[in-house]
């Protein structure tokens, strides 16, 4: 008998490997993905094009009003510029204004509910650890400490919160998921939204750089090669 998890997927390379590895896994995958007040919708499609791809119904929430209470921040707010980074730039130094507060424990909190109606312990969650530096709920203690709260919050000790990337860099997910047939090509990283992905982005670097180092041909389209 398969066991029920609900994933958290984003339309990006890291939650897109995630999905496909809890397939692979034998679970009976519960896909959702969230409108927050995000600029473009271009992960939101991706995800649907990765769930039709496994044959997954997604469930779509949208919260585009609370984008109200993130404050300035670039993947939100039309006044904020998404910016443009240099190669040799450091993640850290750039990415601050993407930082959306709080966004992925609102997301797991609602994940989790979820799995709590439908009966199901598992949530599988894309936090990798490329991004903890920036992004405090992508630590594996922000994961061992929501995982402990949300079962007191919903009395079920069972709950178990599966972040198998927190101590993977983005290189070894692109390796994984060339191993498990992910069609990269209808994943999307880009902060910007345009027809391609920009190249300039921070996180259009880092999606090139991984796939440089993962030695895996990037069959992404890019406006301004990344180098």
């Amino acid at each position: 008998m398969s066991r029920k998890a609900v994933v958290m997927v984003s339309g990006g390379i890291d939650s897109s490997t995630l999905c496909h590895k809890a397939v692979r896994e034998g679970y009976e995958v519960f896909p959702i993905t969230f409108i927050y007040g995000q600029k473009h919708e271009k992960e939101i499609r991706s995800s649907q094009k990765i769930c039709r791809y496994l044959k997954l119904p997604l469930n779509l929430v949208d919260l585009s009003s609370v984008s109200a209470i993130f404050g300035s921040c670039a993947l939100t707010d039309k006044d904020v510029e998404v910016p443009r980074v240099s190669a040799s730039a450091s993640n850290y130094e750039t990415l601050s204004s993407t930082v959306v507060p709080n966004r992925n424990a609102i997301f797991l909190s609602l994940a989790i509910a979820y799995s709590h109606s439908i009966d199901c312990d598992t949530v599988f969650y894309g936090a990798h650890h490329s991004d903890r530096g920036v992004y405090p709920d992508c630590r594996p203690e922000f994961v061992r400490a929501f995982e402990k709260a949300e079962r007191l919050a919903t009395d079920n000790e069972r709950l178990t919160i599966v972040a198998p990337f927190v101590d993977m860099d983005k290189s070894a997910i692109v390796r994984l998921g060339a191993r498990l047939g992910v069609p990269f090509k209808d994943t999307w990283s880009c902060y910007v939204g345009s027809l391609l992905h920009c190249g300039t982005c921070s996180s259009c670097r880092e999606r090139k750089r991984a796939f440089t180092e993962a030695e895996i041909t990037d069959p992404t389209e890019y406006e301004v090669q990344p180098r």
